[in-house]
């Protein structure tokens, strides 16, 4: 029986040989465009920039492993110009949509039986005691519900900013009991379940895993977290302002690169690859990278019990839908969080995805497996407006390919 008390999403079950072509043509069908005309998805990108909306804008559209719609608008601004012509192989800062990368990483090192998301961070990172953390889990860093919202940020491109963070938070203090809410930690919690899979790999570097990981599985090879060159097409998002002068380097420019939960840069292209991967359930060309119940487990609403409660007793929920990693659209009604990240208006229960400030969000369903990559080369201008657009450009790519 399904209703709103169901945390749990229904993965699709693909014929074996529907599944086994997939899986072997996905890579080059990455690379193809569908030779279809123009969708309203793609006019929209136009319409935005043309309307100073934002300089510029992408969008990298597929369904069932066919990508359909691949767009780049405008321009961008890099180290050297600050009208540089946007392309699709521009590299995006992906900012938060970083933590679905990350929760992927850790759902790799459970299924490789390396740690458990119920584990306390505290069995990995002995120091991660006192303040009232000592009963901080993993599950708690990837649903936002450990308690360290506030904790300031320090860059981590190198080994001493990471050290250093990690003091940071090992000498934090709650601000709430673990689990009893949720509330957007913006570094705090993928770090900690970052250095949790740092440290039952040997203490690897962050930017090393992922890549050994993840993302040279998936040849993804735009993804990295390392900080970009001073040389590389990487578009600085937001712009700086037109009065001030341009960075002078990519470690001013980007010094949020390394943060697990904000870090990642790569191609809209290379980003979709993440997506399809929890489409096609963990596997990579034939390859299972993550369990099919552990793919599960972090594409289920982890807080469903507390939010039907609530909303049964009449209260606003103090928890979101997260995932283990992914906000997920579930069962139950949509919640503002979801207007954020792009898929308010969206119905379907296999909705998922993650947005990266004002400027990137990455959308999939499990049910009818499209998935879309959008991004714009700065904030939206006038503020409100992030929400309209996000929203509208998810809706005109479901309504194509649905």
């Amino acid at each position: 029986m399904r209703s709103d008390e169901e945390p749990h999403l229904n993965l699709p079950r693909m014929k074996r040989r529907e599944f086994l072509v997939l899986a072997a043509t996905l890579p080059a069908a990455m690379q193809t465009l569908a030779s279809t005309k123009p969708e309203r998805s793609a006019e929209f990108l136009e319409t935005i920039v043309k309307e100073g909306t934002v300089p510029g804008a992408a969008l990298v559209a597929s369904r069932r492993g066919s990508v359909r719609t691949k767009k780049a608008v405008g321009t961008c601004c890099k180290l050297d110009n600050r009208q540089a012509r946007l392309t699709l192989d521009t590299l995006h800062p992906l900012y938060s949509f970083s933590k679905l990368v990350t929760g992927t990483v850790v759902a790799i090192a459970k299924t490789e039986g390396k740690l458990d998301y119920s584990d306390l961070v505290s069995k990995h990172i002995p120091e991660f005691t006192g303040g009232g953390k000592d009963t901080i889990t993993i599950r708690h860093c990837l649903t936002h519900s450990a308690g360290l919202a506030k904790v300031p940020s320090k860059p981590v491109h190198d080994a001493a900013g990471w050290n250093q963070a990690l003091q940071d938070l090992c000498a934090a203090t709650v601000e709430w009991e673990p689990g009893s809410r949720t509330a957007y930690h913006g570094w705090s919690g993928a770090f900690l379940a970052g250095e949790c899979v740092r440290r039952v790999n040997g203490g690897m570097p962050w930017a090393e895993l992922c890549r050994v990981k993840l993302f040279a599985p998936l040849r993804a090879k735009s993804l990295s977290y390392d900080l970009p060159a001073d040389n590389a097409d990487a578009a600085i998002v937001p712009q700086p302002k037109a009065e001030k002068p341009l960075p002078k380097s990519a470690e001013v420019a980007f010094g949020y690169a390394g943060q697990p939960g904000a870090g990642c840069f790569g191609t809209l292209g290379d980003a979709l690859m993440v997506l399809h991967f929890h489409l096609q359930e963990g596997v990579w060309k034939s390859k299972r990278l993550i369990s099919r119940d552990i793919l599960h487990e972090m594409h289920t609403v982890q807080y469903a019990k507390e939010i039907t409660a609530a909303r049964a007793a009449g209260e606003k929920p103090k928890h979101e839908p997260w995932g283990l990693g992914p906000l997920l659209r579930g069962n139950g009604p949509a919640c503002d969080a979801h207007k954020w990240f792009g898929f308010y208006d969206q119905t379907s229960s296999g909705i998922f995805g993650h947005a990266g400030i004002d400027t990137l969000i990455g959308v999939a369903d499990l049910k009818t497996r499209v998935a879309f990559v959008f991004a714009t080369t700065d904030s939206p201008k006038p503020a409100d407006k992030t929400v309209l657009v996000r929203n509208k450009v998810t809706d005109l790519v479901f309504a194509e390919l649905a």
